[in-house]
């Protein structure tokens, strides 16, 4: 039934190249095509950032607060971690249990849901944005967020997380506690290193995940889907009087 079906679909598309990936594995029959995911340009926060939300240094979690998102694990971690604060902006049906679990924690500071607008000085002051997921992320937007900002990210390597990672070079990925306090330790050290970061993520943002780049790409795969179907592209000829190639039949 599903090949029957999804052979009258001219493009399946993905945000990332793990999840394309994973449906091939899985059996779905038809390819599928990398589209990325974007979000607007934000060059006001990093330009205009405001004041610091605090002056102790801070890692940001940003998201749902549901077990999924695993910042349990890095509650647990903040234990061996004296020096920094973990900021936590976001709510979720575990927030009771998490805030409970931080709660003799001073340095683990739950913020609630913000709007954008405050989450983007936070993303802009903070070391890095770390993204602890404990399952799979089909992108994972919270890390464009930061690079939008020019906010270094430190990923799980798991899911699609890392292929964002290594795409932009905006950062770190770790499998283990000890390789999260290490990358954790690399930024916090060194201004030059967390602004070269900074600077990579933003780069790869513009360049990939921009609302810019995500529609010019979106709008190639609807040419080249149109030439497939058609022999033509329909807006084009209306637009320049052109003769189709090879018309076919108008689904």
């Amino acid at each position: 039934m599903l090949a029957k079906a999804s052979r009258h679909v001219d493009q399946f598309v993905s945000p990332s190249r793990f999840t394309a990936q994973m449906h091939s594995e899985r059996g779905f029959p038809q390819p599928v095509t990398h589209l990325p995911y974007f979000i607007d340009r934000v060059d006001q926060d990093w330009k205009n950032p405001g004041p610091r939300p605090q002056e102790k240094p801070y890692f940001l979690f940003v998201g749902r607060l549901e077990v999924i998102k695993g910042l349990q694990t890095l509650i647990e971690l903040w234990k061996r971690v004296p020096d920094f604060d973990l900021l936590v902006a976001g709510t979720g049906t575990h927030e009771k249990q998490l805030r409970t679990r931080a709660a003799s924690n001073q340095r683990i500071k739950f913020l609630g849901a913000l709007p954008q607008r405050e989450l983007g000085t936070l993303y802009y002051h903070a070391l890095a944005c770390i993204v602890p997921s404990i399952t799979y992320e089909t992108f994972g937007i919270i890390i464009i967020e930061a690079f939008a900002r020019k906010t270094p990210v430190i990923a799980r390597d798991l899911g699609a997380l890392p292929e964002v990672i290594h795409d932009s070079g905006g950062g770190f990925v770790y499998r283990t506690d000890e390789e999260l306090l290490g990358a954790m330790q690399r930024i916090a050290s060194s201004p030059i290193l967390r602004c070269e970061l900074g600077e990579k993520g933003y780069r790869a943002f513009v360049q990939w995940w921009s609302r810019e780049a995500h529609m010019k790409l979106y709008f190639d795969y609807l040419r080249k889907a149109a030439i497939k179907k058609f022999g033509y592209v329909p807006w084009e000829k209306e637009e320049h009087g052109a003769a189709p190639m090879n018309p076919g039949p108008h689904l």
